[in-house]
């Protein structure tokens, strides 16, 4: 790949502001008047089409870039508004058109790689409706309402002014006392908005059920898995594969639960006795400060790939990389693709653990999927987002051979353990804000607060039994206000996905290394050219929702790395 390569226009005049609303009507236009008569007249409409897309995107992600980095900034907000009410859906309105066109094309006009792409096309055009286009800017508004109340989180502890984000840090602390009021410190942040949040998620409820309703569906659902254009599994393969983490996961993660008991003397555990280490190692510190684990990562990246560390570098260079935590900065963490520049950037809220190690390879593997498939047209390159996700969970299993370049040797063996229960353990609570999703959009009792924190709560006792939260139910009940659930409704099944393609990635690359990166990087430059079991396979492993059987073999053999085999 070459990330120094430029992609100038060739559709739209230099000067076209993608983000004005007469513009963006005059590009349509001018797509609009382009002749499809012959294969190569399609084949250039595509290209265009793909251009304007790509340019409007960027656009957008820009400005969420500036808002999440502070959203007391008043004119990032009045720009993100603006998008939302102007932008975004005169898009969704003008690409109905486009879309017709582009499934009408004959199927010996359409280049391979815009095979699966126009069959996506085809999906999403079965619940357009003109009527949901206002429905759809209030969705978009409710991912703002949420991050505003989130990211104004500020307590007092122990005399500091601290954030959720960083009091995650004493959760790993070996004084148990001081972990339980730090965790019911950042709890009690959130039970103090419980009922502002669930006012903004009675808003999308509405919303979301009237947007199903005017396409015609039966529920959210069924509308999302459209909107997703999951073109190779239903909600059948979803259940399936829930319910195989319930019979192979969750029986894994109380054994890994009872050792963890047992090393720290326990007879249950609470539920800030998750993350501490059960040897009673205090968390290493790997950086001085975040140039330091910029250049530590770098290092790792580059030990795998070279170009990677290069298009890491060039991504801090560009001033693409912002990763401390501070006040007003939206949580969580991401990557986006300037998609006309067709570079990466990343947003984080690093507080100084070995978790944010973790964090900027994951979000890295995102970043070189980017940069892997940049060859690519921008519908060539929208990666389903169950393979986007195996893109950084590999990477972060990757790396563990490179470890050494920021953790001492005892940390290591100690922290790789660490790393692969983790991994198991975000199966069951994945499968329950999965099946909470599908519980809450069809069921009348989804409208009801108090219904849905008591369906939550029978939820976490089916898959994580391991934790007590006895006395602590109304934290408890908060669990599901996560950030997913506001923002990218049903956009979570595919970490679970991912995580056992990542998992059989890494078990690959135990007997054989040099083939199972190789296989890795060659799956990611296929972008979205081939279907999603397709890019499974380019891998080298198998897609769980059409092979359920793979997890059991997967959780044994990564019960053995763990020593539980």
């Amino acid at each position: 790949m070459d990330i120094y390569e430029e992609y100038p226009r060739a559709f739209l005049a230099p000067e076209d502001d993608m983000g004005a609303v007469e513009t963006v009507k005059k590009v349509y236009q001018r797509l609009d008047s382009l002749p499809t008569g012959t294969k190569e007249e399609a084949e250039a409409w595509c290209d265009a089409w793909s251009e304007v897309r790509s340019a409007i995107s960027e656009v957008v992600d820009r400005n969420y870039f500036a808002y999440t980095r502070n959203t007391a900034d008043k004119e990032a907000e009045a720009e993100y508004e603006r998008l939302a009410n102007e932008i975004i859906p005169l898009m969704e309105e003008l690409d109905d058109p486009q879309k017709k066109r582009f499934v009408g094309i004959p199927d010996e006009w359409v280049r391979p790689g815009l095979m699966v792409p126009r069959e996506k096309s085809r999906m999403s055009l079965e619940i357009y409706r003109e009527e949901n286009l206002p429905l759809i800017t209030e969705n978009i508004k409710i991912r703002k309402d949420y991050q505003k109340i989130t990211s104004e989180w500020v307590t007092e502890f122990d005399g500091k002014k601290l954030t959720r984000q960083q009091l995650r840090p004493y959760l790993e602390k070996q004084d148990r006392e001081l972990r339980e009021r730090a965790w019911k410190a950042m709890m009690g942040m959130h039970v103090a908005d419980y009922d502002n949040l669930n006012a903004v998620f009675d808003r999308a409820l509405k919303i979301r059920k009237q947007m199903a309703s005017n396409a015609d569906l039966p529920d959210f659902a069924e509308y999302m898995y459209r909107g997703y254009e999951r073109i190779s599994y239903d909600r059948n393969d979803v259940k399936g594969f829930r319910d195989a983490i319930h019979k192979h996961v969750v029986p894994a993660v109380n054994r890994i639960s009872a050792r963890r008991m047992e090393k720290m003397g326990l007879d249950h555990l609470r539920p800030w006795d998750t993350t501490v280490d059960p040897d009673g190692a205090d968390p290493p510190k790997i950086y001085e400060d975040i140039d330091d684990l910029k250049d530590k990562v770098a290092r790792v990246l580059g030990s795998m790939e070279p170009v990677f560390s290069d298009a890491f570098r060039l991504m801090d260079k560009k001033g693409y990389l912002d990763l401390e935590n501070r006040p007003n900065k939206a949580p969580g963490a991401y990557m986006t693709e300037f998609s006309e520049e067709r570079i990466s950037m990343i947003f984080s809220n690093f507080v100084g653990t070995s978790r944010d190690f973790d964090t900027l390879i994951h979000e890295g593997g995102h970043a070189m999927h980017g940069f892997l498939s940049r060859h690519l047209s921008f519908m060539e390159r929208r990666v389903p987002l169950e393979f986007a996700e195996v893109a950084s969970m590999s990477l972060e299993l990757l790396a563990r051979p490179y470890w050494d370049i920021v953790y001492g040797e005892d940390d290591r063996k100690r922290l790789g353990i660490k790393q692969l229960e983790h991994d198991l353990c975000f199966l069951p609570f994945m499968a329950c804000l999965d099946e909470f999703q599908h519980w809450v959009y069809t069921h009348p009792d989804g409208e009801s607060a108090e219904k849905r924190a008591e369906f939550w709560r029978a939820l976490d006792s089916k898959y994580r039994p391991h934790i007590d939260y006895s006395g602590l139910e109304r934290e408890q009940s908060t669990n599901w206000q996560y950030l997913h659930v506001y923002e990218v409704p049903f956009y979570y099944i595919e970490y679970g996905v991912a995580q056992v393609g990542a998992q059989q990635v890494y078990l690959r690359s135990l007997d054989d290394y040099d083939g199972a990166v190789r296989d890795y990087k060659h799956a990611l430059s296929l972008g979205s050219t081939v279907s999603l079991p397709e890019l499974f396979e380019a891998a080298g492993v198998k897609f769980v929702l059409k092979h359920p059987e793979v997890l059991e073999p997967t959780v044994n053999r990564i019960m053995e790395q763990i020593g539980l085999g």
